[in-house]
Parts: C-alpha cells; sequence; structure tokens
C-alpha cells in the first residue's frame, strides 16, 4: 500500500492512546509521513510539544519525527492538524 487515509493511533509515552485521522503516504524515495489530524480538543501540551513519536496502523508500529511543532498554526477550525515524517518502514 503506497498511502493510508484512515484511523491511526499514537502510541504515547504517559500511555495515553489518541485516535487521529491519518493523511500519509510513502514516496518514491521509500520514506514516508503525511498529517495527522485530531479533534481540537486533543491539542494537550504533550501533542503541542510532541517532536517524535510512535504510531499504529492495523497493528503495524512505525516511527515518526515532527520537525516542526508551530505546523499546527495553520489547522482549519475545529481540527488540530500535525504533520510527521516517517522514520523506518512505512506502517501500511
Amino acid at each position: 500500500m503506497d498511502a493510508h487515509r484512515g484511523t491511526v493511533i499514537l502510541l504515547l509515552d504517559d500511555g495515553e492512546r489518541p485516535a487521529a485521522a491519518g493523511d500519509l503516504c510513502k514516496t518514491d524515495s521509500g520514506s514516508w509521513g503525511g498529517s495527522l489530524i485530531f479533534p481540537v480538543e486533543a491539542r494537550t501540551p504533550q501533542l503541542l510539544n510532541l517532536t517524535e513519536g510512535r504510531l499504529t496502523i492495523h497493528g503495524r508500529e512505525g516511527s515518526f519525527v515532527r520537525p516542526d511543532t508551530s505546523d499546527w498554526v495553520n489547522s482549519p477550525t475545529g481540527q488540530f492538524r500535525i504533520r510527521i515524517e516517517g522514520s523506518g518502514d512505512a506502517p501500511f
């Protein structure tokens, strides 16, 4: 699969498992990334300051980095969107 549009579960260090709508894809070079969209209520300090993390899609885990923690500023009304770049194999 070259893309995933659907539910993504974030695996946070404190045990929280927030769900997001993922819009992720692989590039021709083999890297992957995209955006995770949460309800605006999920905009917690932990997610605002997140610079790296893990996620799971249908039981497959992947790691990512978030190079710009101010990326959420341009989120659509009612949403909290962050952009990620995959680290390692894509979980989709």
